[in-house]
């Protein structure tokens, strides 16, 4: 018996890294905001404040109304990019990300008025958040098990790239003489990406668990030989124990009940539902979104000016990228669990200490070294979100679901994300102005409440093949193989299902009972 472990390609690779464009896309169009916010011109010309940079008092509910806005399309764009992902493929999930990424982009670089930037701020997040929802899934269905948390890791790469991009081109259009053109070119640049990604599509293959759960095996086959193949692997073992697996799994659940109901009625998937549900409002609860949207605010109540907010904001943001792609890295070594605990318990006590000093030191603005210690607080916060929070939340989230539900699930978690976002965003910049420094400390303490929790719950899921991960939530009924009993005979070019005891036994029950068609248990060459 023989068998091959298919650990890294550079085709399969870059096929998820052009995905994972649409990350990019989102943490530009995220992140713009916050340097558009942070130029007193867009702020005169849209009546929300002064040439100091000075929002009006009366105007910080707009002032919200433009970040929280961008969470309430969040919902609707994640929702219906999980019917289309289900219903015509992952392809067309992500052209319906760049048609409303585009719409909305074009709009807020023309918009005439505060108004209209607020409309479309709504089409924008649609758009973005949409990326959110489907790129993960998408690259989770594509890497092989012993890559995937790196391949899957280029989503929060991505989304670090786009948020450091922002910055850059926010900061390179404040030198620009036209005060219109310094806030309008970094906002017309959002629509790049969008169109990168819908000119790379027609290269990208679809996701062969899809074609699988629509029972287009010979489709699905074409493409796990193509994006498995390996320099190694002439008889493409690895791509075929692989598809053997993929197509009995699929063959069993395209019985099952997925619709939303089921999503919540059946113990096993509501608690992967609330889990990611509430890994989101972990994530969040950080502060680092309130932090990344607000963040000129903080540097501003740290005592800088305008030009070297945009700078730190660059560097930070630049920190973000190489965070997550440290993250991305090791994540397949270390696990997801370990990456969690520790970039949530660093983002506690940076947190900590940013407070501490801005009750210190942020009203007078006197003590440099103080002053100092802030940012360097909210740099290396970033540091623990990134390659900790960031970089492993995302791929959790793409592989706990089962393959026929994988969408709902992956949207409902990353829809509650935006609605707890567009809470925390709404209420910042009153809870600032009331409580201050104060305001850290509701989120140090639901995180170090979370990080228990968390320590508990956690499932590790690295290496484990998506069809299996079900058995770490008590479904080990539902899984029809395993990859430990699936060889490869190279003297016969068979395909050998072994009987390993309770494993297979259960398998083979469960064909019994959901009277599925199956393919036999060895398999030629030329059958696959």
């Amino acid at each position: 018996m023989g068998c091959v472990k298919l650990h890294f390609r550079w085709k399969n690779f870059f096929i998820c890294v052009a995905i994972s464009l649409g990350a990019l896309a989102y943490g530009y169009i995220s992140a713009i905001i916050s340097t558009t916010l942070a130029k007193p011109d867009f702020l005169v010309y849209m009546g929300l404040g002064d040439e100091s940079g000075t929002i009006y008092p009366d105007k910080e509910n707009l002032e919200g109304a433009i970040t929280s806005v961008f969470q309430a399309g969040a919902i609707v764009g994640c929702l219906c990019s999980c019917y289309i992902t289900d219903t015509y493929g992952r392809k067309w999930g992500m052209i319906y990300c760049s048609v409303l990424s585009i719409l909305g982009a074009a709009g807020l670089t023309g918009s005439p008025n505060i108004g209209a930037f607020i409309t479309f701020r709504f089409f924008a997040g649609a758009g973005s958040w949409g990326y959110v929802a489907v790129v993960p899934v998408y690259c989770s269905e594509l890497a092989p098990p012993s890559v995937r948390g790196f391949f899957v890791g280029m989503t929060g790469t991505m989304l670090g790239l786009g948020y450091a991009l922002a910055n850059y081109f926010g900061l390179a259009f404040y030198y620009d003489s036209n005060l219109t053109i310094s806030w309008r070119a970094p906002l017309g640049l959002q629509l790049i990406f969008p169109l990168i990604i819908l000119g790379l599509l027609p290269f990208v293959p679809e996701s062969p668990r899809y074609f699988l759960m629509m029972n287009k095996k010979e489709e699905a086959w074409l493409v796990i030989k193509k994006i498995y193949k390996g320099s190694n692997d002439s008889d493409d073992d690895f791509a075929r124990r692989e598809f053997y697996q993929m197509a009995q799994q699929a063959d069993f659940d395209r019985t099952v009940d997925s619709s939303w109901v089921e999503l919540f009625r059946r113990p096993s998937y509501r608690r992967r539902a609330l889990f990611g549900i509430c890994l989101m409002f972990l994530t969040q609860s950080t502060a680092e979104l309130v932090i990344n949207q607000y963040e000129p605010k903080f540097y501003a109540k740290l005592g800088f000016d305008t030009l070297q907010i945009l700078i730190l904001q660059a560097g930070r943001n630049s920190i973000a990228f190489l965070g997550n792609l440290i993250g991305s890295f090791i994540i397949d070594r270390v696990g997801r669990r370990i990456l969690l605990l520790v970039g949530l318990g660093g983002c506690i006590i940076c947190l900590c200490v940013e407070a501490a000093m801005v009750a210190q030191y942020a009203e007078a603005g006197t003590n440099k070294a103080g002053l100092g210690v802030g940012v360097a607080a909210l740099y290396i916060f970033l540091v623990f979100f990134s390659f900790g929070m960031d970089a492993a939340s995302w791929v959790v989230l793409s592989e706990i679901f089962p393959n026929f539900i994988r969408a709902k699930g992956y949207a409902v978690a990353v829809s509650a994300k935006s609605l707890i976002n567009l809470v925390y965003l709404q209420v910042t910049p009153q809870a600032f102005a009331n409580l201050g420094w104060k305001y850290f400390m509701v989120y140090v303490s639901i995180s170090a409440v979370g990080f228990v929790l968390l320590y508990w719950v956690i499932p590790e899921t690295k290496g484990i093949p998506l069809e299996e991960i079900a058995a770490l939530f008590g479904d080990k009924d539902d899984i029809m193989v395993y990859q430990s009993q699936i060889h490869v005979d190279h003297t016969t070019h068979k395909l050998v299902i072994e009987d390993r005891g309770s494993e297979i036994e259960t398998a083979e029950r469960q064909t019994e009972q959901k009277e599925r068609p199956v393919q036999g248990d060895v398999i030629h060459r030329e059958d696959v």
